[in-house]
């Protein structure tokens, strides 16, 4: 598990600005889909 951290963070370190706004924007897709539930209220 500390090697997973360790290759994360060395991930993390070596991104440059446009890596980062890639990564926010994937997260908050990735976060709006979960938080919506992938339409699985629409059939209640």
């Amino acid at each position: 598990m500390w090697r997973f951290y360790q290759e994360a963070l060395r991930f993390v370190t070596r991104m440059n600005s446009e890596e980062y706004l890639l990564l926010l924007l994937a997260t908050i897709v990735l976060g709006f889909f979960c938080l919506r539930g992938f339409g699985s209220r629409s059939h209640y």
